[in-house]
């Protein structure tokens, strides 16, 4: 890690003096005078401009993803900023004193000429003398072009070499436009042919297009409204253009009817609606209308989940247009539907509780509301007959451990009123949808598979970036020469612009030619910032077009998510660039295309963007871009991988670290028994409750009573608070200084490093400073104790795990370092001191998950388990502010953190016939803290300085794999020393990018350690661990599926032509510590040698 001398001094949090500095005032006389570093964020810094005037520079660079579900990053770019070797040209200011906002960064493109003078160079800089306010304006920069450390499989950046033309001639890529130039088309007058047309003409003098294929389209098959629908029921559905019904969907109804839960597998956009309301519908009709209580409380209700609330507004809306469009005198007329979460305010919730017939909510509202207070929800529990599960697929790992958990529950509450609620689960994309539901409701189900509605022919195009000159490594001698005209042939090294920037022309292009489209990124920074760009590249232009795109992610405020999805279905938006907050359901059928940036983790989540273009039947068109992830490369020319069968849904509800919240909050509702009802807690919650339910009594959230287990009420939390179902502790809510106002929100997990005193975050393209990070409900101190940051005080935060994308050096023994890729997922972690050190065979023990989690509490704590509760729950929740300014500059931040996993019980081993290597599964626990930040500044991401941060440490209990080597096979292998960690570092990496091609997960659910020598197994050492606390099962497939992933991973090297290593094979774009040091030929050797030293599966 760099350790740049200007950390901020310390002080109370929002103590720190903010007012502006005298424009006369410079830089370096305040240094003489005060005698401490300046504050790059104070308010008058020449770096920094009023929040009334927007910074006009587009976000830049290709944002880092983070966290599960997506979570932003206030950065733009995961490669080394202080290697400015490696810079391309850009912009530099003088730091001569200034009038406030004098300074504005011309536009420095690295694919496009910043003047058309002969006589100008491609690096611009700014004048020294004080000039007027805005006498220079701000022309948009797209500095996410940037060199990489290295081109793709096709451009080895060692050899390959460019000739040059002229910088200034019309032939430069310096003058050449991303992509040809077209006059907008009238939406009305294309097709998909047309966008694919396009797609061709773009690559027809290079290789971007890598493959396109073309997946059938299907015929329609339909059938005859089943008899005991209602009339009214079918005539509405006929009003929305639904004639007939189609195979399956009548197939699902008849299953409902006969009274079997179901489970419907069929296409993006074949009405899986109608089998989700035609049931609940056509009860309704039968039923009297009446104001009389009684018959109030006989009207048959419906619950519906989704995952999101986009989704479920979605849903509302179609349901409620079907509602409306009936007849008066009706009694579909009658029917009251309505939404509750979150964002819904306390009166509707309460006329929804009294009233409601069917209510549209999300798993996080009926565990923390309805069942947590199932007594106020009576009336609707009791009448429940069917429960809608949209989305089948989302539910998968940890979340959708806890959302079975969750039906579970509810579950157990109806059956306790009386009711029997039929389950009817939906999902576009899953294999094997009756074991994913059974795993989800503890019940059997009919699976319905067969698609009969029909399908308009779908193209998928593979597109990778660019290849364009790497321009700042050429010779500067050479580069002059050029310039004063003499007739020298520049050449310089090839590389590709990122795959955000290869987006933003696509998108730009699309539109142009009369598209609607969707653009998918990973991170909520990578929406934010390819909204930018694509509009930047239609202003450029002077298209109209430029105000009909915006971003759309997590953390905007309710009113801004409804309006733009208002404007994305009546066609005032032509273009969002979203996370997935948009890939899930959302019915609007006039879009043409999705463009998706870097691979989006599953093939369930690709066919989910992909079915977002041509709905209803019509073509449509995808466009996969690969990123600088191995596993992107690897696909890319692996096609068939993306082709075939989704992934396996991969539900345990019997984690112990899952289950044994959900225990506590089932017994605050109902007393948890054996026998009760034949036993059906047991069925509910498997076999081992019993000795949950008594580890948890031994540690003081459950009393024993003869009835059984009891919640303590005497405990100060609610027993729901226990359990948070997404893994982020709550939200730090983001609020502005000046107004007060509430900017938006972000995850708990995410916020240590991404608004830490100091940050710089966006939304919706504005800039904001972090001024603060503090509890609402700890004193503001300066103390060390109280987790202050470095420059003005964090504040107390609750303990969850931050995942960002640093790669942290912690140090092992003597002269031995170790590499860590810590997880960018959400789970909930510890604050903790300092982890023993312990010999390994004296702090672990071999067991399966049954043995150990079978033991009593008394046992349990014998051996040092941790407590099954997270300490962040167990402790009062602390609600986070994070308190900011919006300003005008050029400046980014990027945080890192500190990583070391250390052993605590091994469950599963195998050691090879030769003895040389040992694989091992077990627990481990993954200690964290976000350690200092690095300051860059736009363009180009220049590394400025390093500041140091004191915020707390977590740790994640979860579980790993890894392998050691014996001392003999690195003799085998003739691996020094000094090539070691290069080399396990670098193997490290790429089996991390290869994993999620086995397991049900992506890149960002995964974390991993590389170590010459850990300080519990004394051996060289690779970890790969899951990102969620007590495990999501990844880790375990790469056990049992060790010879096939060592085996892709070698393949991927191999494939790759770069020399050294690139950001397609070995390099992490999690790795903050500069992929420094990788070895690319030495992982090829280890692993051409782990292939022969596998766990045999």
């Amino acid at each position: 890690m760099r350790n740049e001398d200007g950390s901020h001094p310390e002080g109370e949090v929002g103590g720190e003096d903010r007012s502006p500095c005298e424009g006369e005032v410079s830089v370096e006389e305040r240094c003489r005078t005060e005698g401490a570093g300046p504050s790059v964020f104070s308010a008058g810094h020449p770096l920094i401009g009023a929040a009334g005037d927007s910074l006009a520079a587009s976000e830049v660079g290709e944002p880092v993803p983070g966290g599960a579900a997506g979570d932003s990053l206030t950065v733009g770019a995961h490669e080394n900023p202080s290697d400015k070797s490696r810079e391309g040209p850009r912009t530099t200011a003088s730091t001569s004193p200034l009038p406030r906002d004098a300074l504005k960064n011309p536009q420095t493109t690295p694919d496009e000429s910043p003047s058309k003078k002969s006589s100008e160079s491609p690096r611009t800089t700014a004048s020294a003398s004080p000039l007027p306010r805005d006498a220079l304006k701000i022309p948009q920069t797209i500095a996410d072009e940037r060199p990489c450390t290295s081109s793709g499989p096709e451009s080895p950046r060692a050899s390959s070499a460019a000739e040059i033309p002229h910088p200034m001639s019309a032939a430069s890529p310096l003058t050449t436009p991303p992509f040809p130039v077209s006059i907008p088309r009238d939406p009305e007058s294309f097709g998909d042919t047309d966008l694919v047309d396009l797609l061709k003409r773009l690559s027809a003098d290079d290789d971007r297009l890598v493959d396109l294929r073309e997946i059938p389209g299907r015929r329609a098959r339909v059938g005859d409204w089943p008899s005991w629908v209602a009339s009214d029921v079918v005539e509405a559905w006929r009003a929305q253009g639904a004639k007939e019904p189609w195979s399956h969907q009548v197939s699902a109804l008849d299953a409902i009817h006969s009274g079997s839960d179901v489970v419907l597998a069929s296409g993006t956009g074949s009405g899986k609606s109608v089998a989700a309301w035609t049931p609940i519908l056509s009860d309704l009709c039968q039923v009297e209308d009446s104001a009389r209580i009684s018959a109030i409380r006989r009207r048959p209700t419906c619950l519906y989940l989704s995952p999101t609330k986009a989704l479920a507004a979605d849903q509302l809306a179609g349901l409620t247009h079907l509602l409306t469009a009936c007849a008066q005198d009706s009694p579909l007329s009658t029917v009251r539907a309505m939404s509750a979460d979150g964002d819904t305010p306390r009166e509707a919730k309460e006329w929804a509780r009294a009233n409601a017939d069917i209510l549209l909510s999300n798993p996080d509202f009926l565990h923390y509301v309805m069942l947590a207070s199932h007594q106020r929800w009576t009336r609707f529990l009791a009448s429940l007959k069917y429960i809608v599960i949209d989305e089948l697929h989302h539910w998968r790992g940890v979340l959708g451990a806890h959302v079975s958990l969750v039906i579970r529950r509810l579950l157990r509450i109806a059956h306790s009123l009386g009711a029997n609620p039929i389950i009817i689960m939906l999902s576009a994309t899953i294999r094997d949808p009756a074991s994913v539901a059974e795993a989800m409701t503890g019940r059997g189900a009919e699976a319905i598979d067969e698609d009969g509605s029909p399908c308009g022919s779908h193209h998928l195009a593979l597109w990778q970036g660019r290849l364009i000159p790497e321009e700042s490594e050429v010779d500067i001698s050479e580069f002059l020469r050029v310039i004063n005209g003499e007739d020298v042939v520049l050449e310089a090294p090839m590389r590709r612009i990122s795959a955000q920037s290869e987006a933003a022309n696509l998108g730009a292009a699309f539109m142009e030619e009369g598209a609607r489209l969707l653009l998918f990124c990973r991170s909520r920074a990578g929406a934010e910032s390819l909204a930018a760009q694509v509009k930047d590249r239609l202003a450029a232009h002077g298209s109209a077009l430029a105000g009909q795109v915006a971003a759309y992610r997590g953390g905007y405020l309710p009113e801004e998510r409804r309006a733009l999805e208002r404007g994305l279905r009546s066609g005032k938006l032509r273009a969002l660039a979203t996370t997935s907050a948009l890939e899930l359901g959302l019915d609007v059928s006039a879009l043409d295309a999705t463009v998706t940036v870097g691979w989006p983790g599953t093939r369930a989540s690709l066919r989910q963007q992909m079915g977002r273009a041509g709905r209803a039947g019509a073509p449509g068109v995808s466009v996969l871009i690969a990123s600088e992830n191995p596993l992107d490369a690897y696909l890319l020319h692996h096609p068939e991988e993306i082709l075939a069968p989704v992934e396996t849904v991969v539900i345990d509800p019997f984690n112990p670290y899952v289950l044994a919240p959900h225990l506590c909050a089932a017994a605050g509702e109902l007393p948890l028994s054996e026998s009760r009802t034949q036993g059906e807690d047991l069925a509910l919650f498997g076999p081992g409750m019993t000795a949950l339910a008594e580890r948890l009594a031994a540690e003081g959230y459950l009393r024993r009573r003869p009835a059984g287990w009891y919640w303590d009420a005497t405990r100060k939390e609610r027993a729901s608070d226990l359990t948070d179902l997404r893994g982020s502790s709550g939200e730090v809510q983001i609020v502005d200084a000046r107004s007060g106002a509430l900017i938006g929100t972000i995850d708990e997990a995410s916020a240590d490093a991404h608004v830490f005193p100091d940050a710089v975050y966006i939304h919706q393209g504005r800039t904001f400073h972090v001024l603060s990070l503090f509890s609402m409900m700890a004193p503001l101190s300066h103390e060390a104790g109280a987790g202050v940051g470095a420059s003005v005080g964090a504040g107390a935060g609750v303990g969850a795990w931050a995942g960002v994308e640093s790669e942290a050096e912690v140090g092992v023994g003597a002269g031995t370092s170790a590499r860590a890729e810590p997880n960018a997922g959400a789970g909930v972690g510890t604050w903790v001191g300092a982890v023993d050190e312990v010999d390994i065979e004296s702090r672990v023990r071999v067991g399966s998950r049954a043995d150990i989690w079978r033991e009593s509490g008394a046992r349990a704590k014998a051996w040092g388990a941790p407590s099954l509760i997270p300490a962040s729950s167990r402790g009062a929740q602390r609600q986070r502010i994070a308190v900011v300014e919006e300003v005008r500059t050029p400046l980014r931040t990027r945080a890192k953190q500190h990583v070391s996993v250390s052993v605590r019980q091994v469950e599963r081993s195998w050691t090879s016939e030769d003895g040389l290597v040992t694989w091992r599964f077990g627990a481990v626990d993954v200690t964290s803290r976000v350690t200092d930040y690095d300051l860059l500044r736009l363009p180009g991401l220049e590394f400025i300085r390093n500041c140091e941060l004191r915020l707390p440490t977590r740790v994640l209990e979860t579980k790993a794999v890894w392998y050691e080597l014996s001392a003999h096979a690195l003799a085998v292998l003739g691996l020094g020393r000094d090539e070691l960690p290069g080399t396990l570092h670098a193997a490290e990496h790429a089996a991390i990018g290869i994993l999620p091609l086995f397991a049900a997960c992506d890149r960002w659910d995964l974390g991993g350690l590389s170590t010459a020598e850990h300080e519990d197994t004394g051996l060289p050492s690779v970890f790969v661990h899951d990102a969620f606390r007590g495990g999501a099962g990844h880790a375990e497939t790469g056990f049992e599926r060790a010879g096939s992933w060592m085996r892709a991973t070698l393949d991927t090297l191999l494939g790759c032509e770069c020399e050294e290593g690139c950001p397609r094979c070995v390099q992490s774009p999690k790795c903050g510590n500069g992929n420094e040091p990788l070895s690319k030929a030495g992982a090829i050797l280890l692993l051409n040698f782990l292939v022969d030293h596998c766990p045999p599966g």
